[in-house]
Order: C-alpha cells, then structure tokens, then sequence
C-alpha cells in the first residue's frame, strides 16, 4: 500500500529526511571505493611509516644481540639497559645516531631510560609489554617543571630561567 505525499505526517517526513542523510553521510565518508576517504573504521595502522619521516641513523643494533627473547615471558630489562648504554657508547665516538630495532615478539621489560640520537624501531607485531610486578617500577622525582605536587601544601614552585 502506498501512502500518497500529501497524507505524511511530520513524523513520517522527519524519518525519511534523518534516513536520506544518514544515507547521504555514508555515502560521502566513504566513498564508492570503500574506505578512501573520511572516518577510519577498523584497525589502525600499525606504523607511521609514510606519516612520520624516519631519521637516518649510521648505527643499527637489534634488541636481540643483547640477549632478549620476545616470547612475552622473559624479562628483558637488562637488554634494554645495556643496549642503549651501548648506543650512549657508540653516540658519543661518532655521528650520525642510532637506531635500536625491535623485531616483532613481546617484548617484556621494566622501566628503562632512552637517550639522545637514537630511534627505537618497533617492527610489524612487535610489542613492549610492561612487567606487572611494582618493584621493578620506581618511584621517580618529580622533574622542576611539575612543581611541589598534591602530596604537599602549597602552590606550584615558579622556575626563573
């Protein structure tokens, strides 16, 4: 059965006009060739190769000559830390960088610190996975620029530089 025009309701017409955008919208975002322009749906990409430019670096190294398994299980601190006080070493003999790769695995460590001229390269599927244990997590000092936080009265300390 169909309705003639000039029986629609308000209600009626207010539904067909959201259907049509709703339509129009999708239409737009989309595209007729899938998902080639407007919101993304679906994973992210994985890397921002093409988005961030990736500096060059003389030196490359692999997380996995220092010792480190990326089964998700090991942990793999100390890995870090002496690789990237290995790049601390090889920065300052030279120029240029370094570039720590980290194949795809998980990779399972606690806090480490990073250091100048140096990229951490995560490869496809690859992962750091914080240890769940708090030992391994020190309390840090706040840096100036924080001030006195909210454990302590008073206001935010004022740096003169």
């Amino acid at each position: 059965m169909v309705i003639p025009v000039a029986m629609w309701s308000p209600k009626m017409l207010r539904v067909i006009f959201l259907l049509v955008l709703i339509q129009w919208v999708f239409v737009v975002s989309y595209g007729k060739k899938g998902f080639s322009r407007g919101v993304r749906v679906g994973p992210e990409p994985k890397t921002c190769i093409g988005i961030v430019p990736n500096k060059h670096r003389e030196n490359v190294v692999s997380i996995r000559n220092f010792g480190a398994l990326g089964d998700g299980k090991t942990l793999n601190t100390k890995a870090f830390r002496t690789a990237i006080s290995e790049i601390q070493n090889l920065n300052s003999r030279g120029k240029g960088g370094t570039l720590l790769y980290i194949p795809s695995g998980v990779w399972l460590t606690e806090t480490f610190n990073l250091t100048s001229h140096m990229t951490l390269y995560l490869a496809k599927d690859a992962v750091l996975k914080a240890s769940q244990d708090t030992n391994g997590w020190p309390i840090m000092d706040p840096l100036p620029s924080y001030g006195r936080g909210r454990e302590l009265p008073g206001g935010r300390a004022k740096w003169h530089y």
